[in-house]
């Protein structure tokens, strides 16, 4: 099987999975709303966003490294070494991270941030693990650890909130994630095996020098792009308050959510195959591949945008308690915005095969800068979803400063009419979607309509036009078997 058929295989592996994790992930945003007061969702979502931050800024530099040499460690030791070396820099980070919490929760006098301590251990491990699960090959692991996540979020806060009467605590939602991390990455674990082949003695001082040396100066390259995604959230809070911010939080969670479940998806399929090639082959082998996981990422997220923004406020309406579709705006800014994020991801890779992060980290700052002045621009302008379209702004404009700056090296390439025809197809999708919104039927009803309307234009746009036949028969081959 060629390099390219084997990375759509891939990719079509991860996606219905991720798909099915990012519809569980909305659904844990609705319960949330119709669970939880205001206040408790608005707490919750700073303290959700607050522990991914500090995941970007202390741990993802080690995260990075792990993923991008336990291919090589593995085949040396089964990654005793890197397994030893990523478990004793874990701890260190995690006593960090208390000591942190302990600090917060003293100055504030609020016992939350002690809750969130414990979010950050649970979703540290699990991130950590199952990219390297990736990297070595281990997809079903991978699939069902995440699906099993994400179904845990959802069981456990319902359970522990069931007869309450939307409860002013975020605990119960705090506790439901740190639980359900914490279990996928203690089977992350195992599967790894890691208690036979990991001992603190075994710290290796080269590998943490390597690791160093790839991933410290991502640390910068964290923390700007750590900006670029949430500073909206901590300006929607500060400027409106949390109960505005819920609103705003939970709306984009929908289209980030969905477009982070794509992106992930389609990237864990793509990446190990194009540093395979890369290791192999240099940028000749590479860029083909690269190609085409841009083309597949467009296939998916293009009718994507389309579809969210069409049934944006429909969507909104029907997930959410009362008064959460005022925010229903955010949804269509969101998607958009992620779609320009995921295909710097994609023009991004030509400085990570080179290992020349600190073109990112130049870029990412940049980007960053933007989106602090337009959200504080547009929030003063528009209101609480100005946040969402300074995302769009800034974005956009990291994605155009990365592709100017990158092709000096090598930079992905999407034939025009390939684009045209992807774009052409999603656009009608959209606006089938649309049309179905306006029929004199309930919420639902429509819904269904729009969605099932959006997806069979598409998909015959796609296939009519010859633009997804090969990915469309790979389909079918997975479903007769």
């Amino acid at each position: 099987m060629s390099s390219k058929n084997t990375m759509t295989r891939d990719a079509m592996l991860f996606l219905p999975a991720k798909v099915i994790e990012g519809l569980l992930v909305i659904a844990c945003s609705s319960l949330y709303t119709h669970l939880f007061s205001k206040g408790a969702v608005g707490t919750f979502g700073i303290v959700n966003t607050t522990v991914q931050f500090c995941y970007l800024i202390i741990a993802g530099w080690m995260a990075n490294a792990a993923t991008r040499y336990v291919g090589e460690e593995y085949q040396k030791d089964r990654g005793s070494a890197l397994f030893s070396t990523v478990s004793t820099i874990y701890l260190l980070i995690c006593a960090a991270a208390a000591a942190a919490a302990v600090c917060a929760a003293v100055l504030t006098r609020d016992p939350v941030w002690l809750g969130g301590a414990c979010m950050f251990f649970s979703y540290t491990i699990f991130q950590i693990l199952n990219s390297a699960l990736i990297q070595l090959g281990r997809m079903k692991a991978s699939i069902s650890l995440s699906l099993t996540s994400a179904v845990l979020k959802l069981a456990v806060a319902y359970a522990l909130v069931f007869g309450m009467n939307n409860p002013s605590s975020a605990f119960p939602a705090i506790a439901a994630n740190t639980a359900a991390d914490g279990i996928a990455g203690l089977g992350a674990v195992i599967a790894l095996s890691i208690p036979t082949v990991a001992r603190l003695r075994w710290f290796s001082r080269p590998l943490l020098r390597k690791f160093f040396a790839y991933g410290v100066p991502l640390m910068g390259v964290s923390i700007a792009v750590a900006l670029l995604n949430m500073i909206d959230r901590y300006l929607v809070t500060g400027f409106f308050g949390r109960d505005v911010f819920a609103i705003y939080n939970q709306n984009n969670s929908i289209a980030s959510g969905i477009f982070t479940m794509i992106s992930v998806g389609i990237m864990r399929g793509v990446y190990p195959n194009v540093l395979r090639a890369w290791r192999e082959g240099g940028r000749m082998a590479a860029k083909p591949l690269l190609d085409q996981g841009v083309r597949l990422y467009l296939l998916v997220a293009a009718p994507a945008v389309a579809g969210l923004a069409a049934v944006s406020l429909l969507i909104s309406r029907f997930l959410f308690a009362e008064g959460y579709d005022a925010g229903a705006p955010v949804i269509a800014y969101t998607a958009l915005a992620m779609l320009f994020m995921g295909l710097t991801e994609y023009a991004n890779k030509a400085y990570e095969l080179e290992q020349s992060t600190i073109h990112v980290l130049q870029n990412s700052a940049i980007a960053a800068v933007i989106k602090v002045i337009c959200s504080v621009v547009l929030l003063q302008a528009v209101g609480f979803t100005g946040g969402a379209m300074g995302s769009v702004v800034a974005f956009a404009s990291y994605f155009i400063i990365t592709c100017v700056r990158v092709r000096r090296r090598f930079l992905f390439r999407i034939a025009p009419a390939s684009l045209a025809r992807i774009l052409i197809s999603a656009l009608l999708c959209g606006a089938a979607a649309y049309g179905c919104t306006l029929l004199p039927v309930g919420n639902l009803v429509r819904l269904v309509l729009a969605v099932v309307a959006g997806v069979v234009v598409y998909a015959v746009c796609i296939v009519a036009s010859g633009e997804g036949r090969a990915e469309m028969q790979a389909v079918l081959r997975k479903l007769k078997r």
